[in-house]
C-alpha cells in the first residue's frame, strides 16, 4: 500500500495577512474572516455578551477580533455592530465636560456614558426589529422622539471631536423634548448628566430582538502622561462596566466592548476596574513556548489555509529543520525572534518569504538571515515608535542620544548606569528611566532577576516569569532582535 505525499505550495504563495488589522479588513478580509483564529473565544465571547473588554500589548490582535465580527456581521440583519474608533477622539476633553461634577473619574464616566448611549441609540435605530416593552408594535413614543431630537440636536451621525472640545470649555446643555417622553418636567435645556439619566430611562422603554454591540478601539496610541487623560480612561472603563451591567439588568441584548493595552489597564487608579476582569480576555500568546505547538503559528496556518488548503500547519510542514544554537527547530529559533505577538510573527514571516521562496523546509542559513533583516528592518522601528512621545515635544529631540545610548551598550547585558553614563548633560535620570521602562513595557528589554536560591531569571514583559515588575536595581538585557541587529555581544 502507498500513500501520496502532499505537494506544499511555494512559501512566496502563502498569505500570512497585514500588520494591521483595518488594513488587512480591506485588503483582504477573507484572512479575517475565513481564517480567524478566534484564541481564547475572544469573538464568541464578546458575541454572546459574556466579554466587555479586550486586554493586551499593541500587536496582540485586540484589533483583529473586533475587526473579525464587524466583517461577519456587516452583511447580517439580525447582528449590529458600531465600530468607534478613538485614534483622533479628543479622549482628554471627555474627562473636562461635566462641570457640574468634581473633576475627576466620575466626572469623565458621565461624560462617556453619554455619548455610548447616544452609540447605542444609533445603533437601535437601524434595527427593525425595535418594539415597546408593553408588547405594542414599532418603537415606543418616547424612543422616536429622542431620535428626532438627537437628529436635530446633530448629536447623532457625526463624529463628535469638534463638539467635545468645545463642552469641555462651556456647560454642556441639550434640548429634549421631555413633556412629549411622559418626564415631568419642562422643556428647558438639560446638563449632559441628566440626559444621560434621560437616555438610560427611554432605552428600558425598548424591546430589541437582535444583538447590538458598540465596540471602542484606537486606545493603544495614547501615553496616559497626563492627569486627564488617566481619569478619562478609568471614567470610560467605569462607563464600561455601568453601562454592561444596566443592560444585563434590562436582559437587554446589547454591550459595550473595549480594547486596551494591559499595562495601561493594570495601573488605572480606579476601584472599580477590577469588576471588569471577570468579563475581559487577556491575548496572552506566550502560553506553552515558543515551540511548534505555540498559538500563534495556528494563528498563521488559518490565515494560509483559506487559499492553500493542503497547509495543515506552517511550523511543522516548512520550519522542522535544524538551526543548532540550542534550538529543536527553526519555528523555534524564530518564535524567538519575536515577542510572541501575531504583529510580529507576521511581519518576520514576510522576511522568510523574501529568502526562501520554495515548497521545502526553509533551511538554517535562511532563517538567519530574514532574522537579521526583520530584526534590523521592522523590530527596531517597533520598539522605538512605542517610545514616541514619552519625553514631551519639548525634549523629543533627545531621543537620538537616548538611542545611541541603548544601541552602544557594552553587551546584551547591562544597567541603568551604563546608559545614564552616555547621556550625561543630555538627559536626566528620570527621563532615562522613563524610556528604559517604556522599552521594558513594549519588550524591548528584560530584566534579570535572581531567586532566593540566587538562580537567575529573565523577565521580558510578553513571557514573564517570576511575575516581578520594573525595577532599575537589576541588570537589562536587550531583546533577541536587538542584539542581532546592534551586533551586541550576547555574553
Amino acid at each position: 500500500m502507498s500513500t501520496t505525499k502532499i505537494k506544499l505550495p511555494p512559501m512566496r504563495e502563502l498569505r500570512f495577512g497585514n500588520l494591521d488589522a483595518s488594513q488587512e479588513a480591506a485588503d483582504d478580509p477573507d484572512l479575517l474572516r475565513q481564517g480567524f483564529y478566534d484564541y481564547r473565544q475572544a469573538a464568541y465571547g464578546i458575541s454572546a455578551g459574556e466579554v466587555w473588554l479586550l486586554l493586551g500589548p499593541k500587536g496582540a490582535g485586540k484589533s483583529a477580533v473586533l475587526e473579525h465580527l464587524r466583517l461577519e456581521w456587516r452583511d447580517r440583519c439580525d447582528r449590529f455592530f458600531t465600530y468607534w474608533d478613538l485614534r483622533a477622539f479628543p479622549v482628554t476633553d471627555v474627562a473636562k465636560i461635566q462641570k457640574d461634577l468634581s473633576p475627576g473619574n466620575s466626572r469623565a464616566q458621565a461624560s462617556w456614558e453619554f455619548l455610548l448611549l447616544i452609540r447605542l441609540i444609533e445603533s437601535l435605530a437601524r434595527d427593525a426589529s425595535i418594539g415597546s416593552t408593553d408588547g405594542t408594535f414599532g418603537a415606543p413614543r418616547a424612543f422616536r422622539e429622542l431620535q428626532k431630537a438627537l437628529g436635530s440636536s446633530g448629536l447623532t451621525d457625526g463624529d463628535w471631536r469638534t463638539r467635545v472640545a468645545e463642552w469641555s470649555k462651556m456647560s454642556a446643555t441639550f434640548k429634549l423634548p421631555l413633556v412629549e417622553m411622559g418626564f415631568e418636567a419642562t422643556n428647558n435645556p438639560v446638563t449632559m448628566l441628566r440626559a444621560g439619566d434621560i437616555l438610560k430611562r427611554i432605552i428600558s422603554t425598548v424591546r430589541a430582538d437582535n444583538r447590538h454591540i458598540i465596540a471602542l478601539d484606537g486606545l493603544d496610541g495614547f501615553f496616559f502622561e497626563v492627569e486627564d487623560e488617566w481619569s478619562s480612561l478609568a471614567g470610560l472603563m467605569g462607563a464600561l462596566e455601568s453601562l454592561n451591567r444596566f443592560l444585563r439588568t434590562l436582559h437587554f441584548p446589547a454591550s459595550i466592548v473595549a480594547a486596551v493595552r494591559s499595562d495601561v489597564f493594570d495601573v488605572l487608579d480606579d476601584p472599580e476596574t477590577n469588576k471588569l476582569k471577570p468579563r475581559s480576555i487577556h491575548l496572552d500568546w506566550s502560553a506553552l513556548g515558543i515551540g511548534v505547538g505555540n498559538h500563534l503559528w495556528e494563528l498563521l496556518s488559518e490565515k494560509v489555509r483559506v487559499a492553500r488548503p493542503e497547509v495543515v500547519n506552517v511550523a511543522s510542514q516548512y520550519l522542522h529543520g535544524p538551526i543548532g544554537y540550542g534550538y529543536n527547530s527553526v519555528a523555534e529559533y524564530l518564535l524567538d525572534r519575536t515577542r510572541m505577538l501575531p504583529r510580529d510573527v507576521v511581519a518576520l514571516m514576510g522576511f522568510v518569504q523574501r529568502e526562501h521562496r520554495g515548497s521545502s523546509a526553509v533551511q538554517a542559513e535562511a532563517a538567519r538571515n530574514a532574522a537579521m533583516q526583520y530584526a534590523k528592518e521592522y523590530f527596531i522601528g517597533e520598539i522605538f515608535n512605542n517610545l514616541a512621545g514619552i519625553l514631551g515635544d519639548e525634549d523629543s529631540r533627545k531621543m537620538a542620544a537616548f538611542r545611541d545610548a541603548i544601541r552602544t551598550v557594552p553587551t546584551r547585558t547591562f544597567t541603568f548606569d551604563d546608559v545614564q553614563s552616555e547621556l550625561a548633560g543630555e538627559l536626566e535620570p528620570h527621563m532615562t528611566k522613563r524610556l528604559i521602562k517604556q522599552m521594558f513595557e513594549v519588550g524591548g528589554v528584560g530584566i534579570v532577576n535572581s531567586s532566593g536560591s540566587g538562580e537567575a531569571y529573565t523577565n521580558f514583559t510578553f513571557r514573564n516569569v517570576t511575575g516581578a515588575g520594573f525595577s532599575t536595581r537589576y541588570k537589562f538585557v536587550l531583546h533577541n532582535s536587538l542584539t542581532m541587529a546592534w551586533n551586541r555581544p550576547w555574553r
